[in-house]
C-alpha cells in the first residue's frame, strides 16, 4: 500500500529546538518524509529540512539551531538561568535571527507609538539564505507547505512548493508573529504569522494534498494540552500559554475519522453488491467526489513533555544550553513514540 508521509511543525519560538530533535529522530530510524508542513518556527524547520537532502537535512538543521543559540549567564537555579536568558533575548534579540529596534536608529526612535512592531528580522533574512536553497525547493523530494495569514482580508493562505516559487519572504511572512515581529509583504499583499488562526498546519495539507493516496501523519505539539493545576502566577501564565498555543485542530482530526469510517463503509457496501452493480456505481459523480480524491489519514501526536521548569517566556529563552536540551528531549522522546509504534505493528 502506497503510503505519504507528512509532518507538520507547529509555531512555538525556541520551543522549535525540540522540532529539530523530532526530525533528527526520524532521519535516525529511515523515515522519509514527503510532505512537510509549517507554520511560524515550524516554517523554518520546515523550509530547512525540504531544501536540503535527506540523510543530511537533520545536520544542516541542528547547524542552524546550534549558530541562533545564546550565551547567557549562567546559575545554579534553573529557574533563574532560564528568566534571566528569556529577558536578555527580550531586551537584545538573537543575532542573526531578530534585533530590538530601541538598540536601532530611526526617524520614529522617540516615537514608539507610532511603530507596527518591536523588533527587526533582517538579521534573519540574510541567515536563511545561507541555510535553506531556494532554487532546490521546485523539484525537491520532500513537498514544502507554509501557512501565513493576509492582513487585511484575515484569510489564511497555503503557499505550496510545487505550485509557488517560495522565497524567504514567504517563510518570513509565515513567522510574523505581531506586535514582536512586522508583518512580510508579498506581491503587494501584507502578512502576519499562520499560527494567528491555527498553529498546526494540518489543514494545509488537507486542503492541498488530498491526492488519494493515504497518509501517515507526524504531529509535533509543542504546547502540551493536558498539565497539572498550576500553583503560583508564573505556572498560571505558563498554562494559559500552553493552551492559547496548543493543537487546535480536534475539528481536522475529527473530519479525517469521519473520512476514513465513510471509505470503510463505502467498501464494505460494494462488497455486498454484485460486480457489475459495483462499477456501475463507481461511475457515478457522487462516489468519484466522495472517494477519488480521499484518503485514510494515520495521526502520530509527538508530544513536547516540558521540562522541569518553565515560565510563560519559555519561546524567548533562545540560551544555548535550552536550544540542547529542546532539541535532546524531542529525539529521546520521537525515538520512544516510534519504537512503541513498531512494537504494536510486530
Amino acid at each position: 500500500m502506497k503510503l505519504e508521509r507528512v509532518l507538520a511543525l507547529q509555531g512555538g519560538g525556541a520551543l522549535g529546538a525540540y522540532e529539530c530533535g523530532v526530525y533528527k529522530a526520524l532521519e535516525e530510524k529511515g523515515i522519509k518524509i514527503d510532505i512537510v508542513a509549517g507554520v511560524s518556527i515550524g516554517a523554518i524547520n520546515a523550509s530547512i529540512i525540504a531544501s536540503n537532502k535527506r540523510g543530511d537535512a537533520a545536520r544542516v538543521l541542528e547547524n542552524f539551531w546550534n549558530e541562533i543559540a545564546v550565551t547567557t549567564p549562567l546559575f545554579s537555579h534553573e529557574g533563574i538561568r532560564k528568566a534571566v536568558a528569556a529577558l536578555q533575548v527580550s531586551l537584545f534579540g538573537v543575532p542573526g535571527f531578530f534585533v530590538a529596534r530601541w538598540l536601532m536608529p530611526s526617524l520614529d526612535y522617540f516615537l514608539p507609538f507610532f511603530w507596527k512592531n518591536f523588533y527587526d528580522t533582517r538579521p534573519l533574512r540574510r541567515t536563511l539564505e545561507r541555510y535553506i536553497d531556494f532554487s532546490k525547493l521546485p523539484s525537491s523530494e520532500t513537498r514544502l507547505l507554509l501557512t501565513a495569514v493576509n492582513v487585511e482580508t484575515g484569510e489564511l493562505e497555503i503557499f505550496d512548493s510545487c505550485r509557488d516559487r517560495i522565497t524567504v519572504d514567504h517563510v518570513i511572512a509565515s513567522g510574523s508573529l505581531p506586535p514582536g515581529l512586522p508583518w512580510t509583504e508579498i506581491d503587494d499583499k501584507y502578512y502576519w504569522d499562520g499560527g494567528i488562526i491555527s498553529n498546526t498546519p494540518l489543514r494545509a495539507v488537507l486542503e492541498k494534498c488530498s491526492n488519494g493516496i493515504d497518509k501517515k501523519v507526524y504531529i509535533v505539539n509543542l504546547f502540551p494540552k493536558a498539565r497539572p493545576l498550576p500553583r503560583n502566577i508564573f505556572e498560571v501564565l505558563d498554562r494559559h500559554k500552553d493552551i492559547m498555543y496548543s493543537d487546535k485542530i480536534e475539528r481536522d482530526i475529527e473530519r479525517c475519522k469521519i473520512t476514513n469510517k465513510t471509505l470503510k463503509l463505502i467498501s464494505e457496501l460494494l462488497n455486498q453488491v454484485d460486480k457489475e452493480a459495483a462499477e456501475k456505481i463507481k461511475r457515478t459523480d457522487v462516489y468519484k467526489q466522495i472517494v477519488k480524491d480521499s484518503c485514510m489519514i494515520y495521526v502520530t501526536h509527538i508530544t513536547h513533555s516540558c521540562e522541569e521548569v518553565e515560565f510563560h517566556f519559555k519561546d524567548y529563552d533562545f540560551s544555548r544550553e535550552t536550544i540542547r536540551e529542546h532539541i535532546e528531549l524531542g529525539y529521546k522522546e520521537t525515538i520512544k513514540i516510534l519504537e512503541k509504534e513498531t512494537n504494536k505493528a510486530e
